[in-house]
């Protein structure tokens, strides 16, 4: 396994090589027929990406990611680079799927955006893969895409650290959205009422 920090430039290459050959509809058509299935179930895919991904960490986590990639289009695609991936700080401050859910939910921590992220951190490997393609239409199409570097580094250690990358999908999710409102307050008990007396 290489070092962190050369792992975090290979997923912005990768990225990019992917999105190169993207700007090709039929690689990209069949980029997109992966749909986070198993290497072994992709032949269509290793003509174009055999050669971006042998040796490297869970070739699926790629396999995957160019399938997530080809359902962007090529005029979306970002002309700003990434920013530099050895730089620790940098880095860390790039969205990861629990920000770019929250993001997508405009600041509700009660809708279908936190229930997608509390079903993702709880799934196997092989389920994260399927539902991730479903997913990522939906953010494309609400204009929040993903990190598609940083997701693909964070599905690399899913199966050798899914509670640490859980918990920083939660936090980044949380944090990125405003605190819930306080409950209000008790409403004040009734002031009882002395009893009247009669007179005699």
């Amino acid at each position: 396994m290489p070092s962190r920090d050369d792992y975090r430039a290979h997923c912005d290459a990768y990225v990019a090589a992917v999105r190169d050959l993207c700007t090709t509809p039929q690689i990209r058509a069949a980029l997109e027929t992966g749909r986070g299935r198993p290497v072994n179930d992709c032949q269509r895919l290793h003509p174009f990406l055999s050669r971006l991904t042998r040796n490297q960490p869970d070739r699926r986590a790629h396999y995957t990611l160019a399938c997530l990639i080809a359902h962007e289009r090529p005029s979306r695609h970002p002309t700003t680079p990434a920013p530099d991936p050895g730089q620790p700080c940098a880095w860390h401050a790039r969205p990861t799927l629990g920000a770019t859910l929250a993001r997508a939910a405009h600041g509700r921590t009660d809708g279908p955006h936190e229930r997608t992220l509390q079903v993702l951190i709880r799934l196997s490997e092989d389920m994260i893969h399927r539902r991730l393609p479903g997913m990522t239409r939906h953010l494309l199409g609400t204009g929040c895409p993903p990190d598609f570097a940083v997701l693909l580094s964070d599905l690399t250690y899913w199966t050798s650290n899914r509670p640490s990358v859980a918990t920083r999908w939660q936090d980044d999710f949380y944090l990125s959205t405003p605190p819930p409102p306080p409950p209000p307050p008790p409403a004040p008990a009734p002031r009882a009422t002395p009893h009247e007396t009669s007179s005699p």
